[in-house]
Parts: C-alpha cells; structure tokens; sequence
C-alpha cells in the first residue's frame, strides 16, 4: 500500500538562489522512508519534512513538487507542488 500524499507543502525561506521547503508527513501502514522533492531536471531525496535546494538560478520561477516513498518502494499517489520565484 502506498504512502499518502505530504501535505502543506510550503516555502519557509529563500534567497536569489535556494529556497527552504517544508510540508506535513506521509503516513504509510509499512513506515514512510523518505521524500523527494523535485523541480526543473533536479531532484533531491530527504527523510525527514523539509528540504534546502542550493543552486538556484536568480530571477526564476521553480515548481517543487514532493513525493513520499515507504520502505517497500511504493509512491505516494499524489504530489504536492509549491511554485516561488527566485529573487534578481
């Protein structure tokens, strides 16, 4: 059984270029192993809520989108998107 979708996928900080996400937790019936958080053609993978993506071009729009994964490989069925803009 997959995990459910993260929630309350939010942007708590950023700069012209990173950007600090958090978002409520996946629950799952085997345990929620990790998430991803993915935008543009990068990804980064984390285990607990929240996340720092570095490397960001200034003056750019980003769609961060997150998923859960549980510890028999199963995708949460929906993601959760947070789109900002980084600064000039």
């Amino acid at each position: 059984m997959p995990p459910t979708a993260p929630s309350n996928v939010i942007v708590t900080s950023q700069t012209a270029t990173s950007v600090s996400l958090s978002w409520s937790a996946s629950t799952d019936n085997v345990g929620v192993a990790g998430y991803t958080v993915s935008y543009g053609t990068g990804s980064v993978t984390v285990s607990g809520t929240s996340a720092v993506i570095g490397g960001l071009t200034p003056n750019t729009s980003y769609r961060f989108t997150v998923t859960a994964r549980d510890a028999a490989g199963n995708l949460s069925p929906g993601m959760r998107q947070v789109t900002c803009r980084q600064a000039p």
